[in-house]
């Protein structure tokens, strides 16, 4: 067989195996809508987390992880993204209001 086709094999193997596993958890429990409605307080905090944990770390650590170094317009297109989520309850907003809050700051500074 190809490396090519074992790949996509492999990718199919896992994403069904994951799928079980899910699938599993659901019917052990018999309904899914009882699961649902007394975990959705923790799941309605989720998102906001996996964001925090992807974006911190690229905003704080402009260098490699070794060294400390702020860079301040990152901080401040963090901020308005913060404050342009906090109205629009979007995800599409934000993400545009900062980069180009970024890109504004880096095109008058030079």
């Amino acid at each position: 067989m190809s490396d090519t086709l074992q790949l996509w094999l492999l990718f199919f193997a896992v994403g069904l195996g994951t799928f079980l596993i899910r699938l599993s958890f659901i019917q052990l429990h018999g309904s899914a809508e009882a699961l649902i409605a007394r975990s959705k307080h923790i799941l309605m905090l989720l998102p906001p987390a996996i964001l925090a944990a992807l974006c911190i770390p690229a905003i704080i650590f402009t260098r490699p992880l070794t060294q400390y170094q702020v860079d301040y317009f990152q901080l401040a297109a963090a901020l308005v993204a913060i404050l342009i989520a906090k109205f629009s309850r979007s995800v599409f907003w934000p993400v545009m209001g900062g980069m180009l809050c970024l890109w504004l700051l880096r095109f008058i500074s030079g």
